[in-house]
């Protein structure tokens, strides 16, 4: 929801996510009387493997998994669509009503609900530490634990849930790639050298590493770094993300205390009234 001192009129907003997920993100960036600017940082593509489905539909048919935690939309969409080339997608459904499910994030849940998969848990931050947290709370060890996701995801989340006692499965469902458009990488610099772009929001730790490996051969880093640090502010959804870019070398100005793309326009939108008023 825009509230009133929200606003991104004249600004434009660069945009890291897929392509796939950039609709939604240009709409809520005009609504806030903003322009989107977008440079996908992240390819999203099918692995081409169903086995990691099928092993996971064989789990469920035997009730061999406790809990399943969606990370992503994309985490949703992709394995039913595997599941659906296999022609299991109403059994799956079926057999997941005997699990307990977590969507990681408002977006994740409503994307599962509309496929008529039960949302039984969302955590309170979307974060790795948030979903810690929500596990923890419920003394969850000895269980079985399943994540569909990408084959690039960090391992942090598994080790961690693993260290509780649980058995954890990553169901690798969709690949995050490295984009090969250098045109894009090309204008963007130019467009970033011209202070056409007065932030850009990251949405993840590997949304930043491949930002600066697409650009990499366009521009050196110490020339990048000084660009935007001179031109821009840094938005970062989520700490770990925060903290990546920092290893890069980049300050995040602003940080949603939910870890969600419109709570970072309201934010990265105060950050600049602030300033504003302060001169």
């Amino acid at each position: 929801m825009v509230q009133e001192g929200q606003t991104l009129k004249g600004r434009t907003v660069a945009v890291t996510r897929p392509r796939e997920q950039a609709e939604d993100s240009v709409t809520e960036i005009e609504e806030r009387g903003g322009k989107a600017y977008l440079i996908p940082t992240i390819e999203i593509r099918e692995t081409g493997d169903m086995s990691a489905t099928k092993a996971f539909f064989e789990a469920l048919a035997n009730k061999e998994v406790n809990f399943v935690i969606w990370m992503s939309v994309n985490g949703v969409r992709y394995l039913l669509n595997a599941a659906a080339t296999l022609g299991i997608e109403s059994k799956l459904k079926a057999f997941l009503k005997d699990t307990i499910t977590m969507a990681v994030g408002p977006k994740t849940a409503s994307e599962m609900e509309a496929h008529g998969i039960r949302v039984n848990l969302v955590p309170e931050k979307y974060t790795s530490d948030g979903i810690l947290k929500c596990f923890q709370e419920r003394c969850v060890t000895g269980k079985s634990i399943y994540i569909p996701r990408t084959s690039e995801a960090p391992p942090d989340l598994t080790a961690k849930l693993r260290e509780m006692g649980n058995q954890v499965r990553e169901v690798y469902v969709y690949q995050s790639q490295l984009p090969s458009d250098r045109g894009l990488a090309e204008k963007f610099v130019k467009d970033l050298e011209a202070g056409k772009i007065d932030a850009i929001v990251f949405s993840s730790s590997l949304g930043v590493k491949n930002f600066r490996e697409m650009l990499k051969d366009v521009v050196s880093k110490e020339k990048l770094l000084g660009l935007i640090t001179q031109k821009c502010t840094i938005v970062a959804i989520g700490p770990t993300t925060a903290k990546t870019l920092a290893e890069t070398g980049l300050d995040a100005k602003v940080m949603p205390e939910k870890h969600v793309f419109d709570e970072a326009l309201n934010a990265l939108a105060r950050y600049w009234n602030v300033k504003n008023v302060r001169g």
